[in-house]
């Protein structure tokens, strides 16, 4: 009998998994923990203004209650972790969104999808992880591939193209976008 081999499969579905701990804090410093990142604050609301194309007034007001629960200003934040998928409708709409918020001080903002694809489901559960690494070991993620911003996203706009930055951010923003006008922001911060 021929020995058996394990052929990893390509999942043509873009699944994906990524599990983050979360406690209080006081309970991770008694046991000793190994704290990646401190989430300062949230927000989610949904339009369902178009099954698929988000709609950036409804993400910029996600991303300034995000900003009002952590107790940020939009200057603070460091970097973007971007839904970023890589299509003209959500870049734009990112982009624009940002906009709305930062005006033309738009912090660093990258994509991991354009290393890792969409993981559907668990792709902000990546960009929180990624946002965690990025506080803890001082960085910021590339956008895979970039050889030019386009120019309908005008000026301003810092991809991290191709490869990671040595950086110290202090606060982070991740966003996630989902079907039917769903909008989710996490603020991350480093943990002193």
């Amino acid at each position: 009998m021929p020995p058996l081999r394990h052929r990893p499969e390509r999942d043509p579905d873009g699944r994906g998994g990524v599990a983050l701990l979360l406690e209080p804090y006081d309970r991770a410093v008694s046991r000793g923990a190994r704290i990646y990142a401190e989430v300062l604050g949230y927000s989610v609301n949904c339009d369902a203004e178009h099954m698929v194309h988000p709609d950036p007034t409804s993400i910029a007001a996600c991303i300034r209650d995000a900003h009002r629960n952590a107790g940020v200003l939009p200057e603070q934040i460091d970097y973007i972790c971007a839904h970023g998928t890589g299509t003209r409708t959500n870049d734009a709409t990112e982009v624009a969104a940002a906009r709305e918020v930062f005006g033309n001080r738009i912090p660093p903002i990258s994509s991991i999808k354009s290393i890792i694809g969409h993981t559907m489901g668990a792709a902000s559960g990546f960009g929180a992880l990624i946002c965690c690494m990025a506080l803890y070991e001082g960085f910021l993620p590339p956008t895979a591939n970039v050889e030019q911003v386009d120019p309908a996203l005008g000026e301003g706009v810092d991809p991290v193209p191709g490869t990671a930055r040595i950086a110290q951010p202090q606060v982070v923003e991740n966003h996630g976008f989902a079907f039917g006008g769903n909008n989710a922001i996490t603020i991350l911060g480093k943990v002193a």
